[in-house]
């Protein structure tokens, strides 16, 4: 890219939609923070606009940040004000929002503009996007050089971007997301239901164990709505999750049964998925081994 190119991109004005919070808001500080004129319009207060279609008329670059059941009702009430603007949406479901976009693109051929569709791998909450994950999902009339820029926004701050098509993004977030949220939810559901002290529980938990309820407490405080619109949009979660209460139900079946080689051959079967993967166990000794000199500090400030 060239230096008339990169101050050209940094120059254009930036508007989120839905930038008071969650991921609208990260963005805000995060363009911000790199000298991009950013502003925002949300359904508070703090909106700094009127409405959405000042936005869009004060705007180069307009990114929609808000909830997926929100997504496909602000676009089609900006897109006919798009012409030569770049549209961005930050959807963690793509199935839903890319058809929507196909369509109004389609109905109103009139408007000449670039759209790229990305997903943000990470909380709201993380402060450094050093080893997070930026998908890319799909660009319609996006010179290479604006995406390649974008990019860059992220990976020069340490983020690992990938490209994967939205129809792949979906089929993978069945199980990165739906299938690993179904998991904690009903795990951290069922430990609140045995009734016990939840310091107590802590306080015998070795660091592998604390891990578990780290991201049990994580996931259970954060925006529940966020966590039901990706279980409920994506339409590969259904199909994942029935799969996880089937192989729930066998293996309780061989608890059940005190069958002790059927439990050994259930995880027998499991391995060779798993065997190329061992510098994951190398990883998780680390994690557990910091996780363990943290907590001891912890404890000994107390």
């Amino acid at each position: 890219m060239t230096d008339s190119f990169m101050k050209s991109e940094h120059s254009k004005s930036i508007g989120v939609v839905g930038g008071s919070r969650g991921m609208g808001k990260w963005l805000v500080d995060f363009l911000s923070e790199r000298g991009h004129k950013v502003s925002f319009t949300s359904n508070d207060e703090s909106s700094q606009y009127n409405s959405n279609i000042e936005l869009v008329a004060a705007s180069d670059v307009l990114i929609l940040a808000v909830p997926i059941s929100a997504m496909e009702g602000v676009l089609a009430e900006i897109y006919p004000l798009l012409n030569d603007k770049l549209l961005i949406d930050v959807c963690s479901v793509k199935s839903g929002i890319v058809a929507a976009h196909q369509k109004i693109s389609q109905e109103q051929s009139d408007i000449s503009s670039q759209y790229i569709s990305i997903h943000p791998m990470f909380a709201p909450s993380v402060k450094n996007v050093e080893g997070q994950v930026v998908i890319f999902n799909y660009s319609v009339n996006v010179e290479t050089e604006t995406e390649l820029y974008w990019k860059n926004l992220f990976s020069k701050q340490g983020a690992l971007v990938q490209d994967i098509s939205y129809d792949e993004h979906d089929r993978l977030m069945g199980v990165i997301q739906g299938l690993n949220h179904f998991n904690v939810f009903v795990s951290a559901k069922t430990l609140a239901h045995m009734g016990a002290n939840l310091d107590f529980i802590k306080s015998l938990s070795s660091p592998t164990y604390r891990i578990f309820l780290l991201f049990y407490t994580r996931y259970v405080l954060q925006n529940p709505r966020l966590y039901a619109e990706i279980q409920i949009f994506n339409p590969f979660v259904k199909e994942v999750t029935q799969l996880f209460m089937k192989e729930a139900e066998i293996l309780l079946s061989l608890v059940e049964k005190r069958d002790f080689e059927g439990f050994e051959n259930y995880v027998k079967e499991i391995q060779p998925f798993f065997s190329d993967n061992k510098e994951d166990s190398v990883l998780s000794d680390k994690l557990i081994d910091a996780l363990g000199h943290l907590l001891a500090d912890t404890s000994a400030n107390k």
